[in-house]
């Protein structure tokens, strides 16, 4: 198709696509499911007609695993790792805290989804709009991660919300540029499930997040995170190119 030439135009069309099943699933999954097996099943539906359609029209190479400079990759990783341990850790103190193995399963499901999506086929649609300038196509992949979380909008309130946006934009700015730096997408799904997983196996812990109110200093926390991040991602690639150079 013709007018799938143009990376902006196969960047909408993903972009319309990841929502119309979104919105398609919520629409045809029973009431009767619970919200871990929905979720699970939502994000699966997303990857398998993404999956299909990059094949047929969107034609963007995956980098699935790469086990070239093993070293330099776990160097690449560890702030990220670093971070997302410590979102994580004060999950295992909780005393409701249980194994649950659905709940591991939908988290795979997201993590191979959403970095399937946004790292996988974004950013080399974006490193030609940026003539190969990974730093911004990586800026530009983790703003449409963040933007595609204001759907919560139809449940949760602005402010909390925008947390929700201003954070997913963070992680995703990490996630890219490990994925830029290491060819290896395994990573960052495993990254993103473990940054998941945790907080969903304490019921307790849900019920809290949930009842959590916006706060102005939780946005201006957020915001600095995601700048930390910003500067985090421009050294990583910035180092690449010199290598490279």
């Amino acid at each position: 198709m013709k007018f799938l030439s143009n990376p902006w135009t196969k960047i909408l069309s993903i972009f319309i696509i990841f929502i119309l099943v979104l919105i398609g699933a919520n629409l045809v999954i029973p009431s009767s499911w619970n919200s871990i097996w929905s979720q699970g099943f939502t994000d699966f539906l997303i990857f398998a007609v993404l999956f299909i359609a990059n094949i047929f029209l969107f034609h963007q190479k995956i980098h699935w695993f790469s086990g070239k400079d093993l070293g330099e990759q776990f160097y690449t990783t560890l702030p990220t790792f670093v971070f997302v341990l410590f979102l994580d850790i004060p999950m295992l103190l909780v005393q409701d805290f249980s194994f649950k193995i659905n709940v591991v399963v939908m988290c795979i499901l997201v993590g191979l989804t959403e970095e399937y999506v946004f790292r996988g086929l974004l950013i080399p649609l974006f490193l030609k709009i940026f003539h190969n300038q990974a730093f911004y196509a990586v800026l530009g992949s983790a703003f449409l991660f963040g933007i595609i979380h204001s759907i919560n909008l139809r449940t949760l309130s602005f402010g909390y919300v925008a947390v929700q946006v201003l954070f997913a934009m963070t992680l995703g700015v990490l996630f890219g540029a490990i994925y830029v730096k290491t060819h290896n997408l395994t990573i960052v799904i495993v990254l993103h499930m473990l940054k998941d997983v945790f907080p969903l196996l304490s019921p307790s812990t849900l019920k809290q997040a949930a009842s959590v109110k916006f706060s102005m200093a939780s946005l201006i926390f957020v915001a600095i995170l995601l700048f930390i991040a910003i500067y985090i991602a421009y050294r990583q690639i910035s180092d690449t190119q010199k290598a490279q150079s």
